[in-house]
């Protein structure tokens, strides 16, 4: 283990975020300074997918290891650490019991480096036991899946509301033909948003934003 400091981090406990989808009005952290732990790619991938628990061992060998600059000057995080593989970091902190509460992914820059410095050290056992598989890797960006967020609830409130015009003109514009089974094209529309986004579902939200606020004027 060594020490890195002075690094940006954004902690979620749902989406791990990539450092180019970060905003400014994230809870993005100065950290003063943070251990650093050198692992192998199948734990890294298994940190990295799910939620773990680390034993008590692990727990006391990070212990108030790690510094963040605050308001109020620095504090203390308890349980928190940098974990590498060599050539990807990821940042985890923990409660006390051991379990992966928070994740976040690193500047481009930082990263590298960091990862960098990893090469030279030896790997680190660490026991731990999967808890359960999150949703942190994703294939939308910040953006489409603010996008995907906003049209199934437009499509849900459509069709719990009955608005089956509104539906229909909402099949039509994406699929560019007519179905007069309602259930049929509001399950469409919404599976056609299962892996990705394309034009057609930004032409929609584009749509739908305007005419909200052509309602509003």
């Amino acid at each position: 283990m060594i020490y890195i400091y002075d690094i940006l981090l954004n902690f979620s406990d749902g989406i791990l975020y990539e450092f180019y989808e970060w905003n400014t009005n994230d809870n993005i952290e100065n950290m003063k300074k943070i251990k650093m732990v050198k692992i192998d790619k199948q734990d890294f991938d298994q940190f990295l997918r799910y939620k773990v628990k680390v034993s008590t061992d692990f727990l006391l060998k990070i212990y108030k290891s790690c510094e963040v600059y605050s308001n109020k000057g620095v504090e203390v995080i308890d349980y928190c650490c940098l974990f590498s593989d060599g050539s990807r970091v990821l940042a985890i902190e923990f409660s006390k019991t051991g379990e992966s509460i928070y994740k976040s992914n690193l500047l481009l820059d930082e990263e590298e480096e960091i990862a960098y410095l990893a090469g030279n050290l030896a790997f680190t056992p660490i026991d731990y036991t999967l808890l359960k598989e999150e949703n942190m890797l994703r294939f939308l960006t910040r953006r489409e899946l603010k996008i995907k967020k906003y049209l199934v609830t437009e499509l849900q409130d459509a069709y719990q509301a009955k608005n089956y015009h509104k539906l229909k003109f909402l099949y039509y514009e994406y699929y560019d033909e007519i179905v007069n089974n309602y259930q049929v094209m509001y399950e469409r529309l919404l599976h056609s948003m299962d892996s990705y986004l394309d034009d057609k579902h930004f032409k929609l939200y584009q749509f739908l934003r305007l005419s909200h606020k052509k309602k509003q004027v």
